[in-house]
């Protein structure tokens, strides 16, 4: 039993019995950890505005002898990204990215780039003018990335042959006689995107100039391409969805 203390950002909430709050704290010492915020519902909790999606800051908790689910304690919070709040699109995308680094990640796994990556992408959504669909797309690659499903883009992967398609099963970029049912064609302003985005410094990731056309096209490809190596289909990527056409 010990008091913990961790810099991270809540990915999940959930409602956990008469009053209380299940939450997935994204931490960079421990990774993504469980704690329960106890009658944080009720309408004196001072910590109820510390303990909402995508609050930022530092977590004392208490680990018990449930060593899976601690007790939060307090927050000192940094950073609640309120714009995010304040748009449904934004928001409903966090909750999709939030889903994909859960799956990818898993529990207790520390791992401090694809935390950077994941508050890189918050605060551009928070604070830049970014577009919902730049950000996805170069987080859902760069996650990829992180998480060691990097794709190779130069070349065809079977024979060598000129670029033409991205493989989705494989992960491999390949020429027109060896694409198959899994591959998507490419233009060439598409596969420079998704080199760059491959290769770039993750502080550089979203510092690039692509038409609208070339952003839809490169995020039809990482999402299909998450789906593929996952074999799970997202949920919240449907919502996010339902909320451009609105």
């Amino acid at each position: 039993m010990a008091q913990v203390r961790a810099r991270g950002i809540i990915i999940k909430q959930s409602d956990y019995g008469e009053g209380h709050r299940m939450l997935s704290i994204f931490t960079e010492e421990y990774g993504i950890v469980k704690a329960v915020s106890y009658g944080v519902k009720k309408t004196k909790s001072r910590s109820a505005a510390a303990s909402q999606f995508l609050s930022y800051g530092d977590f004392n908790l208490y680990r018990g002898e449930n060593k899976d689910i601690m007790t939060l304690n307090s927050v000192d919070t940094l950073d609640a990204f309120y714009p995010i709040s304040e748009d449904i699109k934004k928001l409903s995308l966090c909750v999709y990215l939030s889903d994909i680094t859960y799956c990818l990640l898993g529990m207790n796994n520390p791992d401090a780039r694809i935390l950077h990556l994941f508050l890189n992408s918050i605060y551009a959504l928070a604070y830049r003018a970014e577009s919902t669909d730049k950000v996805k797309a170069v987080y859902e690659l760069k996650l990829m990335c992180a998480g060691g499903y990097m794709p190779l883009l130069r070349g065809c992967s079977v024979c060598g042959g000129e670029e033409y398609a991205f493989d989705l099963l494989r992960g491999t970029t390949v020429c027109r006689k060896c694409a198959g049912a899994d591959s998507i064609k490419l233009s060439t302003p598409v596969w420079r995107a998704l080199e760059y985005i491959c290769s770039c410094d993750d502080k550089k990731m979203l510092s690039f100039n692509a038409s609208d056309d070339v952003i839809e096209k490169v995020g039809s490809i990482t999402e299909r391409y998450i789906a593929e190596q996952t074999e799970l289909h997202f949920k919240s990527l449907d919502y996010y969805k339902a909320m451009l056409i609105m």
